[in-house]
């Protein structure tokens, strides 16, 4: 009898199988635009630049920050819950 673990998403199959048959699907797309239809065309087009915009944005750093020391940070001083200090 197998264990539950064998069964895991281990080694990103899923990853894996999703690359793969948009890789298929892709070249179905180019292979109905050589054939004339054009329709295809704009399916043609867009995925490169998509992935174009994709790789300049993480080139550039772009994304979510990396560390929670980039997250915007309270203002100095008293929250509102402690007493202000009054001068003597």
């Amino acid at each position: 009898m197998r264990s539950h673990h064998e069964l895991d998403d281990a080694g990103g199959v899923w990853i894996v199988t999703g690359i793969v048959l948009c890789i298929l699907v892709y070249g179905m797309v180019i292979v109905m635009a050589i054939a004339g239809f054009s329709a295809a065309a704009p399916l043609v087009v867009l995925p490169p630049v998509v992935l174009g915009l994709m790789a300049a944005n993480n080139l550039l750093g772009g994304g979510r920050p990396r560390s929670r020391s980039a997250s915007p940070r309270r203002p100095a001083g008293p929250t509102g819950s402690e007493e202000p200090s009054r001068p003597r």
